[in-house]
């Protein structure tokens, strides 16, 4: 941790509000930040620079006690029109790390030095941002999930008036303090209590898209068993003539005793997604919003208070928000299209 004594640490806040210099101004907070115990990975995302541009400027300061800048810019392009878009289309298919690798590239390839700031200036003008690539998970397939669009769209166009379709997951909440982003003042240190044992709570939820009915139910594990028992709380509920369910591969949803269920009556009809893709069931985003009104940025004294407040919600609070449902909620699906990274190869 870099430690500065109170009157430096002034005189650095003070040249940072008053600097026109944006450089200027993100070497001091990155000094500063540091001071107050960020990690080099932060300071770097909340910066929007790279983490070796993090580690440069905290190593000159504690060098060179170096807190202006004075970046050594060079002419404003070196590399042709044509050189530049192959430049970019380079970079689209390879993902390198640090500047430093870029530079390295660029004078192999083309015989041209650039700067540190020079090629980041030119990053920046060619739409290039310094950011993590999202993860997926490994086995999705965005043709299943187009195949599945297609089939659920045709559904839905032809659904009789006294049919319903219900989209199911099971939800379990943990009792355990869940830490998210939030509007904090620079510099202040806000804290989270957390908790010893992490016991769970266990439900199984549908949701109607067409009306937004939701209808939840508490087990003390999920199991085939309960979806069946689920499903037949879901048909006494229903004057639907037909409901089709629409769930996750799960071993609970996809399994002997509910396949026998569904044989036995002619009102419900069970259709899978495609393995491996929560964004095509839409009751992933209710328990968002269950989580954000109950567990986020919480502590709860004990479990019985944790799960009075999950009942509660279920119980009471949904009925409340009938229009942040219907906003939040909906089948409009998007694909995950497949762009994996590739690292330049060191």
């Amino acid at each position: 941790m870099l430690k500065l004594s109170p009157e430096t640490k002034r005189q650095l806040e003070q040249r940072a509000r008053k600097t026109r210099k944006k450089d200027e101004n993100k070497r001091l907070c990155v000094i500063l930040a540091k001071s107050e115990g960020m990690s080099h990975e932060l300071i770097a995302q909340a910066h929007r620079i790279s983490v070796e541009t993090v580690y440069r400027y905290l190593a000159e300061y504690e060098k060179e006690n170096k807190s202006d800048h004075d970046p050594k810019g060079g002419r404003d392009s070196k590399l042709t029109d044509e050189q530049s878009q192959e430049l970019s289309n380079h970079l689209q298919k390879i993902t390198y790390l640090c500047i430093k690798d870029i530079r390295k590239h660029v004078e192999k390839t083309y015989g041209v030095n650039y700067s540190r700031s020079g090629m980041n200036k030119w990053l920046i003008k060619h739409g290039f941002v310094y950011k993590e690539p999202v993860k997926v998970p490994g086995k999705l397939n965005p043709e299943l999930q187009e195949q599945f669009i297609k089939f659920y769209q045709e559904l839905k166009a032809n659904l009789p008036k006294d049919a319903e379709i219900y989209f199911i997951d099971a939800f379990h909440p943990d009792y355990q303090s869940q830490a998210v982003s939030g509007w904090i003042k620079k510099g202040e240190l806000k804290t989270l209590p957390t908790t010893n044992k992490q016991t769970r709570l266990h439900f199984v939820g549908a949701i109607n898209l067409e009306n937004m009915s939701v209808i939840t139910r508490e087990y003390e594990t999920v199991k085939g068993e309960h979806i069946v028992s689920f499903l037949k709380d879901l048909e006494a509920s229903s004057k639907a003539s037909e409901i089709y369910i629409i769930s996750d591969n799960g071993r609970s949803n996809k399994n002997k005793e509910v396949e026998e269920h569904t044989s036995k009556t002619s009102r419900v009809r069970v259709f899978y997604l495609p393995p491996y893709s929560p964004n095509l069931n839409p009751i992933e985003r209710l328990w968002k919003i269950v989580r954000e009104s109950t567990t986020y940025n919480r502590c709860y004294e004990n479990f019985a208070a944790f799960q009075h407040a999950i009942r509660t919600f279920f119980s009471e609070g949904i009925f409340k928000i009938g229009d942040i449902l219907k906003k939040r909620i909906n089948d409009n699906f998007q694909i995950i299209k497949l762009n994996h990274i590739h690292l330049a190869s060191s």
